[in-house]
């Protein structure tokens, strides 16, 4: 068999194991076009009470019940913030001890021109965030750094200054197997726009949109940006099924017919 022979196998047979992937994301885009399709946007005023159902709002982000809240480490105004300390250690294999941790559940408004309705924190906290669509909330990275010595973090020595932590929280031991600290904040600032899909409740006595199953969904595009986004979606997803369904047996047919005739 010929490098031409072999490279046109190989390229049809990986782009016909490909299918069930490509076909497997097309669906995955048209449930979510169908979705948004099914889930028009509401005032925030609208949003009054419990429900079973998913509601969706867009406005810009504001301050809960707290009021503008500052971010511990970068210091900055805010919305929301998650800010978390972890020492990373060694073992059978490099891992991470949690040091300290503030923030991530505390509520935030969103409002439009019908007034302000709150969403549950745990909506953008990095870990708890909904895999629905690849579009993230709005939120920005503000401190990320990775330590050997609290000496070497300004935000570390700040913490330790303001009495959240001690000196003795970043000593090594002998045995400890210490390789440093990691230390990273995220936040919310004010007025950013915010797309939002969740199940209405109430918290402290007003109406919250939070989490549903994984269905919730915060992101800085609109309706109409997400709708175009998934139309796109299906349609490269299409071409891609179209493509492959087609190149890929006419590759393999065609490499096997060249193996033949150089092999006679």
């Amino acid at each position: 068999m010929t490098a031409l022979a072999v490279v046109l196998v190989t390229i049809g047979f990986a782009l016909t194991v490909l299918m069930p992937v490509w076909a497997l994301l097309t669906w995955g885009s048209h449930r979510e076009r169908r979705r948004l399709a099914r889930l028009p946007v509401s005032r925030c005023a609208d949003v009054t009470g419990p429900g079973r159902r998913l509601r969706a709002v867009e406005g810009r982000s504001g301050p809960g019940p707290l009021g503008t809240l500052t971010a511990p480490l970068s210091g900055e105004p805010c919305a929301w913030y998650f800010s978390q300390v972890e020492e990373k250690v060694s073992g059978d294999g490099p891992s991470r001890r949690l040091v300290w941790e503030a923030g991530g559940a505390m509520a935030f408004e969103v409002r439009d021109e019908s007034g302000p309705v709150l969403v549950d924190g745990c909506l953008v906290h990095p870990e708890h965030r909904s895999s629905r669509t690849g579009h993230g909330p709005p939120v920005r990275r503000a401190v990320q750094e990775d330590v050997r010595s609290a000496k070497d973090s300004a935000h570390l020595q700040g913490l330790i200054a303001r009495g959240i932590l001690t000196e003795k929280s970043f000593r090594r031991g002998w045995l400890s197997g210490s390789l440093g600290w990691s230390v990273r904040e995220y936040v919310l600032p004010i007025g950013e726009p915010l797309h939002v899909q969740g199940r209405p409740g109430i918290r402290q006595g007003r109406p919250v949109l939070g989490g549903a199953r994984g269905r919730h969904l915060v992101s800085g595009r609109t309706h109409g940006q997400l709708a175009a986004d998934s139309e796109q979606d299906v349609r490269t997803g299409w071409g891609c099924l179209l493509i492959g369904s087609i190149a890929g047996p006419l590759l393999l047919v065609a490499g096997y017919l060249l193996s033949l005739r150089i092999g006679g």
